[in-house]
């Protein structure tokens, strides 16, 4: 009489299970700094970003308004009208300077934006602590008493030296600047690149 073989019941057997998790653990282990430092990459883009059109919206609405319009990174935590400028600031805040002469001051206009995407970011900015701009949309110098900020705003000599602003993250791979011409220009671009045909987002 013939025996048939026994059939295996499915699943896993403990060393093949074993086996499986051993190696899901060593792609894991590998995998993680990689995806770590790819997500602080990509914190660094998105602050990055988040910057530049802050201060094109902030060269916009002077030229909107007719006014000189001011942007300042600052340190505080909940950005207000009154926020001190900081070079080193990873938050910022765009407004408009009141007119010389008048009755506005800082309190009665509308903040044209506060943001706190620096420090949800958890990145690190350096640059000019305020910069202005001209009502023809222009980067200006204005002395601290002239502006609401208390801070003096300057500029570069001329466009082949634009004011540059530096975002970067403690293990991130890529550190991105953001360019502010004199003529008014406002662009992004990778440090780690040269500006070239083949390179456009170089600096």
């Amino acid at each position: 009489m013939l025996k048939h073989a026994r059939r295996r019941d499915g699943g896993f057997s403990i060393i093949e299970l074993m086996v499986t998790l051993t190696l899901i653990s060593f792609l894991l282990v590998l995998g993680v700094p990689a995806f770590g430092k790819w997500t602080a990459d990509g914190h660094v883009r998105a602050a990055a970003e988040a910057l530049t059109n802050a201060i094109r919206l902030t060269q916009s609405m002077a030229v909107a308004q007719g006014r000189t319009g001011l942007f300042a990174l600052t340190a505080d935590t909940s950005p207000v009208y009154n926020s001190t400028p900081s070079g080193t600031g990873s938050n910022w805040i765009g407004e408009i300077n009141p007119l010389s002469g008048s009755d506005e001051t800082a309190a009665t206009l509308p903040l044209i934006l506060k943001s706190t995407e620096g420090t949800q970011h958890s990145v690190s900015i350096s640059g000019p602590a305020l910069i202005c701009f001209s009502s023809v949309g222009r980067q200006t110098s204005l002395a601290a008493t002239q502006t609401s900020l208390s801070t003096a705003c300057t500029t570069g000599a001329d466009d082949t030296h634009p004011t540059t602003y530096t975002v970067s993250k403690t293990g991130a791979t890529r550190t991105f600047n953001v360019l502010v011409y004199l003529g008014g220009r406002v662009r992004m671009c990778d440090a780690a690149k040269t500006l070239s045909s083949s390179n456009p987002d170089g600096c």
